[in-house]
């Protein structure tokens, strides 16, 4: 993470990742916005945005065609970022991998844009609603929680998934929502699991992370009917297999507590009667 720079608060600011498009709109920034990438779609002013290419695919010459005064990216972007620093184009790289990550985040961006006290107000805001969730699922059982990223979905079977492993931001969601993430350890992000490997994993609950399924074509019902293929795993048995389909679910930015809150909802359903 970057410190605060001194120079003047930036004026025109492409964005790089939705999440930073999401953080930067909700620091009242929306106006300084000049250009997002191709999967900003949240709020939906952000859509109408100049694009400068995907996520990872960028169009660098779009992006200096925008004359910005800072370009934010984050931490999957160090090569975009070398290029930028080469042509001379401001950047501010954030790490948005893990919770802690995603609240200083929001204070650097705030930081570098000369509204701190408004990164300061988000991310105590933030804070209160996750504080919120804790206090309602304290001393309650914690469910073994897979929260499956990606899949065949509407194939009317499951043989591969992958997986949000111990050290994604899905980990400290799943903890806050009072679970546990069943995902054994290991160093990669998300890693694959077959058939066999669900079972032997076999978790309390599955979340079943489908924002795309529109893109897809694929109909809630039909994603729901690939896991009856695997009805001897605990969750399917048990009816525990909850499809997050919202957006904000695969989007590391300042809507985590609503996330977290929809988790909490899904695993301890009896606290928020």
């Amino acid at each position: 993470m970057e410190p605060a720079a001194s120079a003047a608060p930036p004026a025109r600011i492409v964005s790089l990742a939705p999440s930073v498009t999401e953080v930067l709109f909700a620091l009242g920034l929306g106006d300084r916005v000049a250009g997002v990438t191709s999967f900003c779609r949240y709020p939906p002013e952000a859509a109408r945005l100049p694009q400068v290419g995907g996520y990872l695919d960028l169009n660098l010459e779009a992006i200096v065609g925008l004359d910005p005064d800072l370009v934010v990216l984050i931490q999957d972007h160090d090569a975009a970022r070398a290029r930028l620093d080469e042509l001379g184009v401001p950047t501010l790289q954030v790490g948005q991998a893990d919770l802690d990550g995603i609240l200083r985040s929001i204070e650097a961006i705030a930081d570098r844009c000369g509204v701190p006290d408004r990164g300061s107000e988000l991310v105590a805001a933030i804070r209160g609603r996750l504080e919120a969730v804790e206090r309602r699922v304290a001393g309650l059982d914690q469910p073994r929680t897979l929260a499956v990223v990606g899949r065949e979905a509407g194939a009317g079977s499951i043989t591969t998934v992958w997986v949000a492993g111990t050290e994604t931001f899905y980990d400290d969601v799943v903890r806050l929502a009072g679970g546990v993430n069943a995902a054994e350890p290991s160093p990669v992000l998300y890693p694959e699991l077959s058939r066999e490997g669900l079972y032997h994993v076999d978790p309390d609950v599955i979340l079943d992370l489908l924002a795309d399924l529109d893109e897809r074509g694929v109909t809630a019902e039909a994603a729901a009917a690939d896991w009856q293929q695997l009805a001897a795993l605990r969750a399917v048995r048990s009816g525990r297999v909850h499809a997050l389909r919202h957006e904000l679910t695969v989007v590391p930015g300042p809507r985590v507590a609503e996330l977290v809150e929809e988790v909490a909802q899904a695993l301890h359903p009896e606290a928020f009667r």
